[in-house]
């Protein structure tokens, strides 16, 4: 089926959908900047979920000719993003967006209009984004704690979204629960049960490698403490 772009106007968007229009553009200022593909830095579904789109909003903004969508199969170590076509349509957890020419437009108008300035060139609070197309926040304070709330299942910091699970992740989910109940000390034992089943330190590792997947703004970086039986935080990419 061909997609047409279809004319809009500001009152056919809701306040979620222009929201979500400020990570898109931003990604697409940044790959302007760099003078490179907008693909490397397509923005993930994960992010534009946990800023309230629904599966029926990406169908509405691709049928509408504002963003266009492929899989994303980039194996780690490789350098540079690759993607896949997808169906215009379905999505699944590795799609990634880009604005279109007219999604562009029709972004900066509503920026303008609510005055937003995209830290793109700004000295303060200024946002970096590494190869593999992650946020990096600078500006942030060596005084903050990250925030679990766990009902909404999101981690935060500096009242950004670090990370969102749109399912249940039990042993991720407990690290932070720990970290949460104790105040966020800088190192806490792993909280893990016991599983005569499985290596406790590999599984340790393993949960803590999944904790730095998928941000939405890679400000907090988890790892072990060198035995395989605790768990340290830490802020990255903090100003000098």
């Amino acid at each position: 089926m061909t997609r047409r772009s279809v004319t809009r106007s500001k009152t056919d968007f809701r306040d979620h959908l222009i929201e979500a229009m400020a990570p898109l553009l931003l990604a697409s200022q940044y790959a302007k900047q760099v003078a490179c593909e907008p693909w490397e830095f397509a923005v993930e579904i994960e992010q534009l979920v946990a800023l309230g789109l629904a599966p029926n909003d990406f169908r509405w903004l691709v049928r509408s000719g504002l963003v266009t969508h492929r899989r994303e199969v980039t194996l780690e170590g490789e350098n540079g993003r690759h993607f896949q076509a997808a169906g215009d349509l379905t999505y699944c957890e590795r799609s990634c967006f880009v604005l279109t020419d007219c999604g562009i437009r029709i972004a900066q108008q509503f920026h303008q209009a609510a005055n937003v300035s995209l830290p793109v060139d700004s000295k303060l609070g200024i946002e970096q984004v590494s190869q593999n197309g992650t946020v990096h926040k600078q500006g942030v304070s060596k005084t903050s704690v990250p925030i679990w709330e766990a009902e909404r299942r999101e981690l935060r910091f500096d009242g950004e979204v670090v990370k969102h699970f749109k399912w249940v992740a039990v042993n991720q989910q407990a690290i932070l629960n720990a970290f949460e109940e104790d105040g966020w000390p800088p190192r806490i034992d792993d909280p893990l049960p016991p599983n005569a089943e499985q290596d406790s330190k590999r599984r340790l590792a393993d949960t803590i490698k999944c904790l730095n997947r998928k941000q939405c703004y890679a400000v907090v970086h988890f790892r072990g403490d060198g035995t395989g039986e605790g768990v340290i935080w830490e802020i990255v990419d903090l100003p000098e």
